[in-house]
């Protein structure tokens, strides 16, 4: 019988050998990394573990990027990283009360264009991930991976900056926001996303 088993498995050797065949490990889905090296992309976790050494660079940008100065000067032609003090004139909700910004005069600005600042929690562009260098594009493996970063750096700001402010609460509506963030043009608009801000 064991010379039966034997030569049972030396065929199996033997076949798997002339095919070309070989014994695989069954790997569970998700534990891939464990193997291979290779690490599952986390957003979130990017995002966060980036967003101090962020808030730094763009503080550091903006040190000469009054927008008030920017919008003087002919207004932007990329996004910006930017420093802004003005009047509240106005807390506007659109998508459901989802999509809230408070509409900004900057101190000695005496142009037409309105300034939008972005208060959550739905956020439009991608104007923080596009001004920080902390993150290169080729620092990911795709551009679904480059989005999703852009998206949780904006999630970084509703929590870091906003959530604490609580404008549901307290309304801004004719006070003074200070803020440091990072601004585009768009639909004749400049919308500033905010790194740091406080309002007064």
């Amino acid at each position: 019988m064991r010379r039966a088993l034997s030569i049972a498995a030396a065929v199996l050797c033997v076949s798997a050998a002339l095919t070309g065949c070989s014994f695989v490990k069954a790997v569970k889905i998700g534990e891939e990394g464990k193997y291979t090296g290779a690490k599952t992309f986390n957003a979130s976790d990017e995002s966060s573990a980036d967003w101090t050494n962020i808030v730094a660079d763009i503080k550091k940008q903006a040190e000469k990027n009054d927008l008030a100065s920017l919008l003087g000067d002919g207004g932007l032609k990329k996004p910006e990283a930017v420093t802004l003090k003005g009047k509240v004139v106005s807390f506007e909700s659109m998508a459901n009360g989802k999509k809230t910004y408070l509409v900004v005069v900057p101190d000695g600005y005496k142009g037409k264009t309105e300034v939008d600042v972005q208060t959550g929690s739905i956020y439009t562009g991608t104007a923080v991930r596009d001004v920080q260098n902390e993150k290169k594009f080729e620092d990911f493996t795709n551009q679904t991976e480059w989005s999703e970063y852009a998206k949780s750096l904006n999630a970084e700001v509703d929590s870091n900056v906003i959530a604490a402010l609580d404008f549901a609460k307290n309304d801004p509506t004719g006070k003074t926001v200070t803020l440091t963030g990072a601004a585009e043009s768009t639909a004749g608009k400049v919308v500033v996303t905010p790194v740091e801000m406080t309002v007064e």
